[in-house]
């Protein structure tokens, strides 16, 4: 009778454990095609304790209802109740057990070559201008970049980026590339003479900051989630994960 009890008990402890874990039916209707089953996150953000730090779950809360506007991200007001607003946001901020893990072979497959073989001369909006003066704004309220005349301050151009850029932009010794990092885990290569984003790699899934070598051959990405550091070389090809 003993055994049988400690049986029952130790099922109805599992099936309580699986119940906290499980994503709620919502999650896998509405919100799996863009963060992914498993909350990896290959085209949205990863919705991870961890990724979403900054993000207090009343946020979290009213974003999932009404969207966030210059993304992707829908608004589900319409289509969930509050209640299951409420418990998708409860979801998130849970630790994921056992903790996900990223592969090398994993960092490989997710690399985007976007253009090659542009102009090796700056583009005509560039005309007047010190290539070497210019400036960065990371509009991180709508995931944008502005490039601005450093001698004038004047817009040249403003172009969408991944989500949450962390760490700051991070240039080459001649100004003509920028790498920058998002909170979970894209390198974007960024060419400033053409305007244009050259190629991209996931090196991890929530990603802390990123240094360029001075010859702009060895970039290394410093990861919380895994805790990795993750060498590239200059076009964003993995070269080793350090674990």
């Amino acid at each position: 009778m003993k055994r049988l009890a400690l049986s029952v008990l130790l099922s109805l402890s599992a099936a309580a454990a699986v119940a906290q874990t499980a994503a709620p039916a919502p999650y896998q209707a509405h919100c799996a095609a863009c963060h992914r089953a498993d909350r990896f996150g290959p085209s949205g953000p990863a919705p991870l304790p961890k990724s979403l730090s900054r993000l207090r779950k009343p946020e979290a809360v009213k974003v999932i209802g009404e969207g966030r506007a210059a993304t992707q991200m829908a608004g589900f007001a319409g289509r969930l109740s509050a209640e299951e607003i409420t418990a998708l946001a409860d979801y998130i901020y849970r630790p994921v057990s056992p903790a996900p893990t990223y592969s090398a072979e994993q960092i490989r497959a997710s690399r985007i070559v976007h253009h090659a073989g542009l102009p090796g001369k700056p583009a005509g909006a560039f005309q007047g201008v010190d290539m070497m003066n210019l400036f960065l704004v990371v509009e991180t309220g709508d995931h944008h970049i502005t490039v601005l005349d450093g001698d004038r301050l004047v817009p040249i151009h403003r172009f969408p980026t991944r989500y949450a850029l962390h760490g700051g932009p991070k240039f080459t010794s001649d100004g003509r590339y920028v790498f920058l990092a998002s909170r979970d885990g894209w390198i974007s290569k960024f060419d400033l003479w053409n305007l244009a984003v050259v190629a991209e790699v996931r090196a991890g899934i929530n990603t802390r900051n990123v240094a360029v070598s001075a010859d702009g051959r060895v970039v290394a990405v410093a990861n919380y989630l895994p805790h990795t550091l993750v060498l590239l070389d200059g076009d964003l090809n993995l070269l080793k994960v350090h674990e």
